[in-house]
């Protein structure tokens, strides 16, 4: 699969679960997408969210895992396969 193909899947993949997570109530704050895509926040939690597509990586569980969260808030990798998301939370 070509980059640019890649690139589309991964773009799809974030709509996808931004809209998800705006369809259950959570605010979206936008990323630059070098640590996290966007983080998800509601009145009294807040969810940093890395989405990959195909496998989560070795450098993308230490990417997320080396950036700390405030207590209360949570590190997730959303990796999407087919048409389903795998969620990992990770911790310290």
């Amino acid at each position: 699969m070509s980059e640019e193909a890649i690139k589309k899947r991964l773009t799809r993949a974030k709509q996808k679960a931004i809209e998800h997570f705006e369809a259950i109530g959570y605010r979206i704050v936008k990323s630059d997408n070098a640590t996290f895509c966007f983080i998800a926040g509601r009145r009294r939690e807040a969810r940093f969210i890395r989405v990959v597509v195909d496998k989560i990586t070795p450098a993308d569980l230490e990417t997320v895992r080396d950036f700390e969260v405030p207590d209360g808030c949570t590190r997730e990798i959303f990796c999407q396969k087919d048409e389903r998301f795998e969620i990992q939370e990770v911790k310290s």
